[in-house]
């Protein structure tokens, strides 16, 4: 049986596949450099999407090559953006309906000898009967409104139970004598003693409220 003898191969052989490989990649690279040359892929080679954000190196984008007033607020962080400052006012807008109207009221309070010493204005004493009667006149007609009366500690001293009633008469009111007492402008307001037997002078408060 014959031995196989090893295939060595000779210096020149080894040069000639070194050279022939070399000449192999260069002609590859020809090729591709004659696909694309350099700097020759553009808009037109690029499909739509076909750079994603990962491929945009860090940093790369700067001002000279974004477009101006391209960029949006939304495109922004929030609170990166200053706030403006505050435009016009804008015109005033057309008036409201009217409200109902208020309650009005008018009060005074009156001390023991018929005076007044503090009022909501337009209030005065017509008449007193020294006896813890008092006239008084409210200015304008006090008709359908509510008239309240209370006893006060001007005078310094405790008196008993004070009525109030609108003059004019009818089914809430009473005559009242004086002359020019007797109409709606007019109350009478009488004040009682501690017991209650009789009228005696004491400081109060009258108000009319509606």
């Amino acid at each position: 049986m014959q031995r196989v003898r090893g295939f060595r191969p000779s210096a020149a052989m080894v040069i000639a596949c070194v050279a022939l490989l070399v000449a192999l990649t260069g002609t590859s690279v020809a090729a591709v450099t004659q696909l694309l040359p350099r700097n020759s892929v553009g808009t037109a080679q690029l499909r739509n999407n076909a750079v994603s954000t990962a491929k945009v190196r860090n940093n790369a984008i700067t001002t000279a090559k974004v477009r101006n007033r391209s960029l949006r607020a939304v495109d922004f962080a929030r609170g990166q953006i200053p706030a403006g400052p505050a435009g016009p006012a804008g015109p005033a807008g057309p008036a409201g309906p009217a409200g109902p109207a208020g309650t009005s009221v008018r009060w005074a309070l009156v001390a023991a000898n018929g005076t007044i010493p503090a009022q909501s204005g337009g209030i005065s004493i017509t008449a007193t009967t020294g006896a813890g009667g008092y006239y008084i006149n409210f200015g304008s007609s006090i008709a359908g409104k509510l008239l309240v009366a209370t006893s006060s500690d001007l005078d310094l001293a405790f008196g008993g139970t004070v009525h109030a009633s609108p003059c004019g008469g009818g089914s809430d009111g009473v005559m009242c004598v004086p002359a020019g007492t007797n109409n709606s402008n007019h109350a009478f307001v009488f004040t009682s003693n501690a017991a209650n037997t009789a009228g005696q002078p004491h400081a109060f408060y009258v108000a009319s409220f509606g």
